[in-house]
């Protein structure tokens, strides 16, 4: 694995789905090209899993009902810290950095506790009518 030297940056409008994490899984795999890291790079993996778990959220609540406004998203490398930054027009997400891990016959629930315990950090705000969200990753 090489130290990252040249700045690496990818940004896309997402909206819809199947599209969206697409895309979110071509900008890892252009990350991982650009910063040399190879496929079975464990930081890298948890990265990609918790980028599909906050944005698949995001394409699928982050708008509000009857509308279908794109969701900002910005993934990029910075001194071998992966960041991603998804803005999108939905609701307020309530107790988006406490909620718990659901009980084991739960199923949904999961992916924003996940996605907090692989990442370094997941940030999220409410800033006038958008959602913000950071994730940070150390590679």
């Amino acid at each position: 694995m090489r130290s990252h030297t040249e700045p690496f940056e990818f940004h896309a409008t997402l909206s819809h789905l199947d599209e969206g994490l697409e895309a979110l899984h071509e900008s890892v795999r252009k990350l991982r090209e650009a910063s040399g890291r190879s496929a079975d790079d464990r930081n890298l993996m948890h990265f990609e899993i918790a980028l599909a778990e906050i944005g698949a959220n995001v394409l699928t609540h982050g708008r509000p009902a009857g509308t279908d406004p794109p969701v900002e998203y910005r993934l990029w490398l910075d001194d071998d810290t992966a960041h991603a930054s998804f803005v999108d027009g939905g609701p307020p997400v309530e107790e988006v950095l406490s909620r718990a891990m659901p009980d084991q016959e739960s199923e949904a629930g999961r992916g924003l506790p996940m996605a907090r315990w692989l990442l370094d950090d997941l940030l999220y705000k409410r800033d006038g009518e958008v959602n913000r969200w950071r994730l940070v990753k150390r590679l």
